[in-house]
Order: structure tokens, then sequence, then C-alpha cells
């Protein structure tokens, strides 16, 4: 399997990149590429998710902070030597879909619940497998893949997992509950009780506002990321 045509993703033009690509008899595309290359950071990945679903890609490290990028810059020659040679694995991840009157978000870090005014705290419920949490208070929830659990999901007390759903509460009061992963067939019903919440999926600036009584319902997603692996 050689992949030819490939799609570049990044905040930045470099003509070093274009170059390079050319050179090694790949043809860059902006549409149905066989590979999109991120070059940034984790956003950069997230973002080129959303523009390319399932389309293997390949993260390109240009920022300190990517703590999904192996490859650096100066190992762009070997990437794409690697490639014209066919000499790569595919390897898939999970992501989560969260359905909301009647609209869909895909996400392949987390779909979160957050207070929409810094001030006030959102009183909602969690619902999986037969369980409840009802009542919490806090600055919401996150639901993450084994991918994202290492991201926000992490940062808000969840210990990175390989298997299922994790589920991490944000600043709860008065009693914080710990992080924990559920299976991955599992369906997570969350329902805002009182004030207002964003719906979010990773970093899109496209969201939903949730009132009260509203739920939302997450899961795994049909569809799955790819990453080439060297």
């Amino acid at each position: 399997m050689i992949l030819m045509r490939i799609a570049i993703c990044s905040a930045k033009k470099d003509k070093r990149v274009e170059r390079l690509i050319k050179a090694h008899g790949f043809q860059i595309v902006k549409n149905n590429p066989d590979v999109v290359i991120c070059f940034g950071g984790d956003g950069t990945i997230l973002y080129a998710e959303r523009l390319y679903p399932s389309v293997p890609k390949i993260p390109i490290k240009t920022t300190k902070i990517c703590r999904k990028c192996d490859l650096t810059f100066q190992r762009f020659r070997y990437v794409l030597e690697r490639l014209k040679e066919g000499k790569f694995k595919i390897k898939k991840e999970m992501k989560l879909q969260a359905k909301f009157k009647g609209k869909k978000m895909v996400a392949l870090n987390e779909i979160q619940i957050h207070t929409k005014y810094p001030i006030k705290a959102v009183r909602f419920s969690v619902f999986y497998d037969g369980k409840k949490f009802e009542n919490l208070i806090g600055d919401g929830v996150i639901v993450a893949t084994p991918f994202g659990s290492t991201a926000y999901y992490q940062s808000t007390g969840g210990k990175p997992f390989k298997k299922g759903i994790g589920i991490s509460f944000n600043n709860l009061y008065p009693k914080s509950i710990p992080s924990f992963a559920v299976d991955v067939k599992s369906k997570i019903k969350i329902k805002v009780l009182r004030e207002r919440a964003y719906l979010i999926a990773d970093n899109s600036e496209k969201f939903y506002e949730m009132k009260p009584r509203d739920q939302v319902i997450i899961s795994q997603s049909k569809g799955k990321a790819s990453f080439v692996c060297f």
C-alpha cells in the first residue's frame, strides 16, 4: 500500500515542507487525500481529524507541547521515504459521539459538559450501565477516549487508560469523585438540572448550549481515527 496524495494541515505555511513532499513524488491535495501530514501540536491533530475524518494522519511536532507527536521536522525526510516504500502500519483509535437534540458531535479526545458561566456551578446527573450519580455540582464532566486520556481528562485528575471510556468530574463540590473508565459499549447519559452549560467536542469552536432538563447521550462512534506508524 503506497499513499501518494498528501494533504497538509498546519497553522503555518512552510515551503520546505511542500518542496520535500513534491521531491519524493507525492501530490499535494486539499480534497480526498490518502494521508494527512499534521504539522503543529495536539490541537492540530484534533483539527485535522475533523477536517479529514478517518484519513490516516502523521503528526509532526513543531511545538514543545505535543503529547501525541513522536516525529520532529528533522525526521520528515525519513517519513516520506518510508511512505514511498510502503513501509508503515496503520493504527486505529476509537472516537466518541454525542447525540443532542437531533444533532451529533464527534470527538477524538473528549466530549465535555462545562458550565457556561465561570461564576456559577452547573448541577447535573450522570447515568450509565444502570448506575447513576445524581445532583452533582461543579464545573462539569469530561468523557474521554483512551487517546484523549492524557489530555484534559488527565488534567482533571483522571489516570490514563487503554480500554473503555473514561469519566472524570471537573471540580465537584462538596466532595470529589475519582475518575473511572466504563465499558467501551456503554452509553452515558448526562442531564443538566440547574444553570446552563456548554457541550463541547475536543477543541472545536462549534458547540451547543445546554439548559436545565436538557440531556445528551455519549457513546463510542462508529468511525475511527487512523494514524500512520513506522
